[in-house]
Parts: C-alpha cells; structure tokens; sequence
C-alpha cells in the first residue's frame, strides 16, 4: 500500500512537472519576451481584431495613422499621439499618464491627459522584440476574442 501510495505520488509530481515544462501560461503570450524593455517611442503599424467565431480582420494603418507615437519612458511616464486621415492628417488625440507592467505579461497604463482623463487600460503583451510591441486589449488568456495592436520601435 506504501509503495503503490508513493508510485502515484511520483506520477503525478512527473505529470505536473512536464505540463508546466511543455507548455506556457497563456497560449495569448508564447512570444513575450520579459527581457527586452518597453521603453521608447513606437509607431502604430495595424490592428488584428479576432470574433468569438475566431475570424480575423486585420486593418492595416494608414501613412497618416503611423505617424501616431506611443512613448514609454523609464521613469513611467506615457506620451500618445494618434493622427486620422480626415479630409487632411490631422491629429484624433494627444495624451500622457503612466505606465507600468505587472506580473511581466500585463501592460497598464494609466491616461490623465486631454481625451481620457484618469482612464485605465490593461493590455496583454502577447510580444515584445527589440522592434515589435504587440498588446492585446483583451487580458483574458482563455478567451478566444482578441484586439491586438501591433507598434514598430522607431527609435
């Protein structure tokens, strides 16, 4: 009885050790690189939008759209600017606020400018490289649905 009591005790310690080994928390977040810093200024590029039937549709920003900045700076302060193509290029927004990222993976940004005063956004890091900032608005790793945002480095 002891030694089949300690069989299956080793069994499940072995299960368990290979499923974290194999497999990452978030099937939203095997890209995340934790090494690499948030901190610079990085242009829109496209949003990639997926339905609860998981159809995508990607929108690819225009030149106007990517002149937009978002700006991490290490002391946590946060800069946006955001351009729409209207009749000319002309500027949709233009915010700041801070920035942190919690548990690695969740980044939050706190807005007290001139649009969203006191707003808070949470966003996924689904990836960070050295020139690509992916972030999903919706932080729920199990759900299909997502609203990713896709930024450049450009400094």
């Amino acid at each position: 009885m002891k030694n089949q009591f300690l069989k299956s005790t080793l069994l499940i310690v072995i299960l368990i050790l290979i499923s974290t080994a194999c497999s990452s928390n978030s099937p939203k977040d095997d890209n995340n690189n934790t090494n690499t810093k948030i901190e610079g200024v990085w242009k829109p590029i496209k949003a990639i939008f997926t339905d609860s039937d998981g159809m995508i549709t990607t929108e690819n920003f225009t030149d106007c759209e990517q002149t937009g900045r978002t700006t991490f700076s290490s002391n946590g302060d946060f800069a946006q600017t955001g351009y729409y193509p209207v009749t000319t290029c002309e500027l949709e927004f233009d915010n700041t606020g801070n920035w942190q990222i919690i548990n690695e993976n969740i980044l939050s940004v706190t807005l007290n400018g001139q649009v969203d005063n006191g707003t808070i956004g949470d966003y996924l890091i689904v990836e960070l490289t050295a020139t690509t900032l992916k972030i999903d608005a919706n932080t729920d790793p199990n759900s299909i649905e997502s609203e990713v945002y896709v930024f450049q480095k450009v400094d």
